[in-house]
C-alpha cells in the first residue's frame, strides 16, 4: 500500500456519511409508514365505540408528528457517531470537522426527506389531520443545524483523540 492510498479522502468520507445516513432514512421512511398505518388500520378503520371518527385521526396524527420527531432526534445520534468515526481518519482537526459537519448536513437532509417522504403516503381517509409536510420545514432546518454542529464538534474530537 502506497503512503498516498493511505490518506483519507474527504470527498469519499463526505459520501460514506451521507450514504450511511441515507439508508438510515430509508429504513426510518419504512418503518415510519408501516407504523403510522398500522396506527389507522388499529384506531380508525378498525374502530368501535362512541367517537372512533374523533378519537382515531387525532391518534395518528399524533403518531405521525411522535415519529417526525423520532427522525430529528435520530440526526444528532446517527451524525455524532459517524462524524467521530470519520474524524478518526483525518490528522488535521478542521479538516475533520469540515467534513464531518459537511456530510452530516447533507445527509441528515437526505434521511429527514426519505422518512417524511414515508410519512407522506399516509394522507388520504383517517389520516385527515395529519400536519402539512411544508409545516416541518422551519423544525427541519433547524434540526439539520443542530446535526451538522453535532457531527462537526464529533469530527474535531474523532481527529484529536481517537486512532
Amino acid at each position: 500500500m502506497t503512503r498516498q492510498s493511505a490518506l483519507p479522502s474527504a470527498s469519499r468520507q463526505i459520501f460514506l456519511i451521507v450514504g450511511t445516513f441515507a439508508a438510515v432514512g430509508l429504513a426510518l421512511g419504512v418503518v415510519s409508514f408501516v407504523a403510522a398505518d398500522w396506527a389507522r388500520t388499529l384506531f380508525v378503520t378498525a374502530a368501535t365505540g362512541s367517537q372512533p371518527t374523533t378519537f382515531g385521526p387525532v391518534f395518528v396524527a399524533l403518531s405521525v408528528f411522535q415519529t417526525t420527531i423520532t427522525l430529528f432526534f435520530a440526526g444528532p445520534v446517527v451524525g455524532s457517531t459517524l462524524g467521530l468515526l470519520s474524524g478518526s481518519r483525518f490528522a488535521d482537526a478542521g479538516t475533520a470537522g469540515l467534513v464531518a459537519a459537511t456530510g452530516t448536513l447533507v445527509g441528515f437532509f437526505v434521511m429527514a426527506g426519505a422518512g417524511l417522504a414515508g410519512l407522506s403516503l399516509l394522507s388520504g381517509p383517517g389520516a385527515d389531520q395529519i400536519y402539512p409536510l411544508a409545516g416541518a420545514v422551519a423544525p427541519l432546518l433547524l434540526a439539520g443545524a443542530a446535526t451538522a454542529v453535532s457531527g462537526g464538534v464529533a469530527g474535531t474530537l474523532g481527529s484529536l483523540f481517537v486512532r
